[in-house]
């Protein structure tokens, strides 16, 4: 029986593991996702996903996913149950040269933190990504998009932690991305839209991200974003 070959599309950042090839191990599965650890530091996950997932920055979105095991192979994802060839290239969104808003963004609902600390939020609760973790890249992202002085600081402490302590796969493949400044496309546009003066749109589709994920996500990049212009202004 021929193997049946299904079309997808892949994050750029996926660009090196699919050409090079890797054995995929999977670590989670959702009904609209499934999560493979693949040995690698620079995309230590890989997610394959149908279009109405939460489209994580190291995903390969495709109408059916996998039910047997596969592995990177030529630009494709290989396995008993069919090929996902990559046919097509994305970009995921990262936010960058945005200017934090002068007063803090209120957020009916999100429990913004006073204080940050990486080491102690790490894998706190439960989940694919446990609401410390989310917190976390939230703040990331938003540092980034920011250009936020602590971000050096909290990269530091964040992959620190990330040696020293136990979290989800699925967390350490979001945070690997986060460090970076990659984003969902819900936490990009919250982002975006907070620095514009313009949560009360884009909460809701983020707060709409999982069980606790988004108010999580929410809660990390306020904390930036509320106190980024004081910090500037008495620099």
């Amino acid at each position: 029986m021929t193997s049946r070959v299904l079309p997808a599309a892949a994050s750029c950042l996926l660009a090196g593991l699919l050409d090079e090839g890797a054995d995929l191990v999977e670590v989670a599965r959702t009904r609209v996702s499934v999560h493979y650890e693949t040995g690698r530091a620079d995309v230590p996950v890989l997610c394959v996903c149908t279009p109405d997932a939460v489209r994580l920055p190291g995903s390969v979105v495709t109408s059916v996913v996998p039910t047997q095991a596969v592995r990177a192979r030529h630009g494709a994802l290989v396995g008993a149950s069919g090929t996902w060839r990559v046919g097509r290239w994305w970009r995921p969104p990262r936010p960058r040269g945005l200017t934090a808003p002068a007063l803090p963004p209120a957020a009916p609902g999100v429990d913004v933190p006073g204080t940050v600390r990486p080491h102690d939020l790490l894998g706190a609760g439960p989940g694919l990504t446990p609401s410390g973790d989310d917190v976390l890249a939230g703040l990331l992202v938003a540092a980034h998009a920011v250009d936020d002085p602590r971000l050096a600081a909290w990269q530091a402490q964040t992959r620190a932690a990330l040696r020293d302590r136990a979290t989800t796969a699925v967390s350490r493949g979001l945070l690997a991305h986060a460090l970076d400044g990659w984003a969902t496309p819900e936490l990009a546009g919250f982002v975006t839209a907070a620095c514009a003066g313009d949560v009360g749109t884009a909460l809701p589709v983020l707060l709409a991200v999982g069980h606790t994920s988004g108010a999580a996500l929410a809660a990390g990049a306020l904390h930036v974003l509320g106190t980024s212009s004081a910090l500037r202004g008495a620099a």
